[in-house]
């Protein structure tokens, strides 16, 4: 058994877990970051050259939050002494009458909550957005709304920065160290959890914390089955990032900001696409622009297509670029990649404590987790919002909407009542089957 107890352990070493373990190293606290692979790795979610910040939502509880979250987004840019978001705007358009929720709600959804909010923003037409966008043959009743508050994230910078300011502040990280089980332990009467690894996939390593902190994304389930006993209905989407050459030159191709389309899908397929500018931090003359769905749905990492991207998610991409974008060469992608997308029921996140009735005696409010969602976006509040509930036993910012234990109101069980959205208990037999991958 080792000596040494940390304050808290993160399992997990992307951008989540790194905001964890900066926020958690700054209050004072001792911190161990342990990740499976490298840091800053394409086999997860941290992936990529940018991201959407976004503050347009149609619910108004992840209106709030996105509000909340500026704030703390400035104060981690301070700390860091660099920007890390290019705040260019963002416009949603398409089919204002499209009424079917998709995973960045409604066309027109958020405009009461950006009212609430005293957010600007403004409405577009057809013609405007084909005048200031290099758009074309949009329908005529489309519509649009820019706002302003969003932007791009420099990925590769955020995850780099929140790793060197961890590091600063005496946050410690072993890379390559895979958490196989967690088991609550009483020491002279202290509640501590050892937690059990493997050290590239060999050698048997012991840590020991008072608090955990799950933050392993879709690779979740591989440290919650074992340890608990339960695992997490998880829809992992293969998301394809794709790159598009575009014209160059003082008159060449200029996406003036972040846009995504509102489309009803076709044919079965998604006409849901969206689109960045060229980022002064990428390949120059190149954009991303993709579909904003997944033909490959996952349960668990391992089955992962890692050679290839979806080639179907492709082609309905480069028709996209066919027929509504001006001066983007559709007939090849520049290059292409895939990160794991982790969705719910709700397209929500799962941000809250493993139930006491889980813990194999351990503490209650020990074990916090986040996982699902899409949270690039909200990567310093939600690091925030972790180190408080480790440190503070609770945080405003983890939300009803996000408990591990919400239900799922279209899902019934035998007597018409709706059913547990995330947990699925398993039997003893088939999560210690893990112990064997």
């Amino acid at each position: 058994m080792p000596s040494h107890v940390y304050d808290v352990i993160v399992v997990g070493g992307g951008a989540i877990g790194l905001g964890a373990a900066y926020e958690v190293a700054k209050a004072g606290k001792s911190i161990l970051v342990l990740e499976q692979s490298c840091l800053f790795n394409a086999s997860g979610s941290s992936n990529d050259l940018a991201r959407m910040y976004r503050t347009m939502y149609t619910e108004p509880f992840m209106a709030e939050l996105a509000y909340k979250s500026m704030g703390i987004w400035n104060e981690l840019e301070m700390d860091a002494g660099t920007s890390l978001r290019v705040m260019s705007g963002l416009l949603n358009f398409g089919d204002a009458t499209m009424g079917a929720d998709t995973p960045e709600g409604t066309l027109m959804g958020p405009i009461a909550n950006l009212e609430k909010l005293g957010m600007p923003f403004r409405r577009m037409t057809k013609k405007e957005m084909e005048n200031e966008y290099p758009f074309k043959k949009l329908p005529e009743a489309w519509e649009g709304i820019f706002a302003p508050d969003n932007g791009v994230i420099n990925v590769p910078l955020l995850v780099r920065t929140l790793a060197r300011l961890a590091k600063d502040y005496g946050a410690h990280t072993k890379q390559y160290t895979e958490v196989k089980k967690l088991v609550p332990v009483k020491d002279n009467g202290e509640d501590t959890w050892r937690v059990e690894t493997r050290v590239n996939g060999d050698e048997a390593v012991l840590f020991r914390a008072r608090k955990i902190i799950i933050a392993a994304g879709a690779y979740t389930n591989h440290v919650v089955q074992p340890s608990f006993n339960f695992k997490l209905k998880l829809n992992i989407w293969e998301m394809v990032a794709s790159y598009f050459s575009v014209n160059a030159g003082p008159s060449g191709t200029l996406f003036p900001s972040m846009w995504f389309q509102f489309a009803n899908d076709k044919h079965g397929r998604s006409r849901l696409f969206y689109g960045f500018p060229t980022v002064e931090w990428g390949p120059p003359n190149v954009c991303r622009i993709a579909v904003d769905a997944a033909t490959r749905q996952i349960t668990d990492p391992s089955l992962r297509c890692g050679s290839v991207v979806n080639p179907e998610d492709i082609h309905d991409t480069q028709q996209f670029i066919k027929e509504h974008l001006v001066g983007v060469d559709h007939m090849t992608p520049a290059y292409t990649l895939s990160c794991l997308q982790t969705n719910t029921f709700d397209n929500m996140f799962v941000l809250d404590y493993i139930p006491e009735q889980y813990l194999q005696g351990g503490a209650r409010d020990s074990v916090a987790v986040f996982t699902a969602g899409w949270a690039m976006k909200f990567v310093p509040l939600i690091g925030r919002a972790l180190k408080d509930m480790v440190l503070n036993g609770h945080s405003e910012y983890a939300l009803d909407e996000f408990k591990i234990d919400r239900l799922d109101p279209k899902s019934k069980g035998k007597y018409g009542k709706p059913q547990a959205g995330i947990i699925d208990e398993v039997d003893a037999d088939f999560a210690n089957s893990w112990e064997h991958l």
